[in-house]
C-alpha cells in the first residue's frame, strides 16, 4: 500500500513543535512471536520530497488515536498525524529499497534491514489446498537482474493471497516485486521469506516492475509457455514446516519438486 500523503506534527518538551509532510508508504502490524504474537504497534515506511525513506512506529497505546489517518521512530505521544490532500510539495509515489544477491547475502540471518525485491518470476509451487489457512506455502522461484536464481517463500494467509491471485490472473505475470523480505541463509543457500510487512505486485503494478516487464518484453522469443507458471500440489500428511525446509535445502534444483495433485 503506497500514495497516500501525511502530515505530522512532533513536539518535544521545552521544544516548539515542527510540521513535515510525508507520503506513507507501506504500513504494517509489528507483533511479538515470542509472545504468541502479541501486537506490539505499527510499522510504516515514510517518503519525503527528497525521496529520503524513513522508518517510523506507532506504539499500540497510541494507536487508537493514530490508527484512522493511516490509510497505506517517531512514536512519541505528541506525535499528531493528519492526511494531506494537496501536499505542499510534491513527494514521489513510489519507492523501493532494491538490493541485488550479494547484498542480499550481506543482510542474511542479520535482521538489520528487510530490503525489497525485483525480478522475473519463472516458477511458482505452492501447497495451498483446503481450510485450514495455517499450514500453507507458496514458493516462488526468481530470477534477480544478474541471473542468480532465488527462492522466496509465503506462509499461511500469505500464501493463500497470492495462490488465488495467481489463480485468477489471464495470463502468468512476469515480473514481481516484494518489500519487506527477510533474507536467510540455509545450508549454504539464500531464500527470502515474506514477513507482515511484505507485499506483492506484478508485472505493470508498479513503474518499477512496468520497466523491467518492458525489458523482458523486448527479448520474448513469442513462444507460448510450455506450462501454467502456477503449480499446486497436494500436502502430505504430517509434514511439518522444518521438513518441508529440510527438502528445500537438499533439492538438487532451484525448482522445487514436490508430490503431484492432478485436479
Amino acid at each position: 500500500m503506497f500514495s497516500k500523503a501525511v502530515e505530522f506534527d512532533y513536539k518535544e518538551p521545552g521544544r516548539s513543535s515542527s510540521t513535515v509532510e510525508v507520503r506513507l508508504l507501506r504500513f504494517w502490524e509489528a507483533s511479538n512471536v515470542r509472545r504468541g504474537g502479541e501486537l506490539m504497534g505499527i510499522d510504516m515506511l515514510l517518503l519525503d520530497s527528497q525521496s529520503t525513506m524513513m522508518p517510523a512506529t506507532v506504539n499500540v497505546n497510541h494507536l487508537a488515536t493514530h490508527q484512522t489517518n493511516l490509510e497505506a521512530g517517531f512514536s512519541d505521544s505528541s506525535t499528531s498525524f493528519k492526511k494531506v490532500t494537496e501536499p505542499a510539495v510534491q513527494i514521489p509515489l513510489q519507492s523501493f529499497r532494491f538490493r541485488n544477491h550479494r547484498e542480499m547475502l550481506g543482510l542474511a540471518n542479520s535482521n538489520n534491514q528487510l530490503p525489497d525485491l525485483i525480478g522475473e518470476i519463472t516458477a511458482v509451487k505452492s501447497t495451498v489446498t483446503d481450510l485450514p489457512h495455517d499450514k500453507n506455502r507458496v514458493m516462488a522461484t526468481i530470477k534477480m537482474e544478474n541471473g542468480t536464481y532465488v527462492i522466496m517463500s509465503l506462509f499461511d494467509d500469505h500464501a493463500v493471497k497470492i495462490h488465488d491471485r495467481l489463480e485468477k490472473m489471464r495470463s502468468d505475470p512476469k515480473v514481481v516485486v516484494a518489500t519487506s523480505v527477510n533474507p536467510k541463509m540455509v545450508g549454504g543457500r539464500l531464500f527470502l521469506n515474506a514477513t507482515s510487512g511484505t507485499h506483492i505486485y506484478f508485472d505493470k503494478e508498479t513503474n518499477a516492475g512496468e520497466s523491467l516487464f518492458l525489458r523482458l518484453v523486448t527479448r520474448d522469443t513469442g513462444l507460448a509457455p510450455v506450462a501454467p507458471l502456477l503449480k499446486s500440489y497436494a500436502k502430505v500428511e504430517k509434514m511439518s514446516v522444518s521438513e518441508l525446509n529440510d527438502f528445500v535445502v537438499t533439492a538438487p534444483s532451484q525448482y522445487i519438486e514436490l508430490s503431484v495433485s492432478e485436479k
